[in-house]
């Protein structure tokens, strides 16, 4: 007798932007998953835009934008697509996605993928086994089962349950996304004012170190792994990959950097007849003291010193103007001091860096500088 199929209720969205190469292996894989039923409208494509309305840089070509939505819709017709008309960078795209799920569908969990994880065919199966496995510990947020990709494990034993990496093929509990967002409201406001490539990394550096946890990185894929352990909430995942990640280029990684770290030689599991016990309390508080410890270490004995090391290289832009950064822009942009003290008086200690440099190069002076084309 054929086993009975798990109908997949919950949410899955997919996060794009101009990969459709990538796209359409994830798509292609999560089509072809075993042992469950997928409803196609409650799979969605957040698609990303190109052009950024901060700045009016161009992230990328509208035609590569138009073949991600096209490849989405030859595997899911009856999908729903989120396309954004301005690029809002990784961090609120993803964001978008998790505000689509908790607060509009009010779901109570979402499964989120971005574009370059291929999954095996047993992936959402053992999600819902860990789902099950992990019903019992409210703690437990987030939870996946991409694994460890230099991992090598015994099938003939039970899989073990360890502390979740990356946020890869993730499930995520909503009363953990509430408070996990809630915490970086800071973090999202340092964002909010520019494209997330140019984020004011001094500024998310300050924002830490008002917390008894930190980081060396401001993406907010670490920023949320942070955010999670200052809030108790777990991040677990299985130890055997059931997916495996194809993301050589991309915001991250390199393709020599991807076989640097050796994703090219991940061991796909395909079988969906292992099974997973639950999760232990004691278990999973040992998962939660090991991510929080490396986030307080580094907070008590290197953030600092990183700090100091990043900002004798990196300025914030988005600091009050002192006389001399007046002086400075000007003679850099337009080869000259300013011509009278209202200038000073007009910027200094009342507009940012940022500001008057958007100004200065924005104006006629600064382009009749310019050489000319052709």
């Amino acid at each position: 007798m054929a086993e009975t199929l798990r109908a997949i209720e919950t949410p899955i969205v997919i996060f794009s932007f101009d990969r459709p190469h990538y796209l359409r292996r994830l798509c292609q894989s999560l089509k072809a998953q075993q042992g469950v039923e997928l409803d196609e409208r409650r799979i969605i494509l957040v698609q990303d835009g190109a052009v950024s309305r901060h700045s009016g840089v161009r992230y990328a070509e509208e035609a590569r934008l138009a073949e991600s939505v096209e490849v989405f819709r030859e595997s899911f017709p009856t999908g729903r697509v989120l396309r954004s008309e301005e690029n809002l960078g990784i961090a609120f795209n993803i964001r978008r996605g998790e505000t689509l799920v908790f607060e509009t569908m009010k779901t109570d969990l979402g499964y989120f993928f971005e574009d370059d994880l291929e999954l095996g065919p047993a992936y959402l199966l053992m999600m819902e086994r860990l789902r099950e496995a992990t019903a019992q510990l409210p703690e437990v947020g987030y939870f996946a089962v991409y694994g460890q990709h230099r991992s090598r494990p015994d099938l003939d034993r039970p899989l073990e349950l360890v502390s979740m990496e990356h946020h890869w093929g993730f499930g995520l509990r909503r009363q953990a996304w509430q408070r996990i967002d809630a915490w970086l409201a800071p973090y999202f406001e340092i964002l909010r004012s520019m494209d997330y490539p140019r984020r004011n990394d001094v500024e998310i550096f300050r924002f830490l170190q008002r917390h008894g946890m930190a980081c060396d990185v401001t993406s907010q894929d670490a920023l949320k792994a942070l955010a999670a352990a200052a809030n108790g909430i777990v991040r677990v995942m299985t130890d055997a990959c059931f997916a495996r990640y194809i993301g050589e280029q991309g915001a991250s990684f390199s393709e020599a950097h991807f076989q640097r770290m050796g994703y090219h030689r991940t061991l796909l599991v395909e079988r969906t007849d292992l099974t997973l016990p639950p999760l232990a309390p004691g278990r999973s508080a040992a998962i939660l003291a090991e991510q929080q410890q490396r986030f307080t270490t580094f907070r008590s004995e290197h953030l600092d010193r990183h700090m100091a090391q990043f900002a004798a290289r990196n300025f914030n832009p988005d600091r009050l103007l002192r006389r001399e950064d007046v002086d400075d822009l000007f003679r850099l942009l337009l080869d000259r001091l300013p011509e009278s003290e209202e200038i000073y008086t007009l910027y200094v200690g009342r507009q940012t860096v940022r500001e008057l440099r958007s100004s200065i190069a924005g104006g006629r002076e600064f382009r009749a500088r310019l050489p000319r084309q052709g």
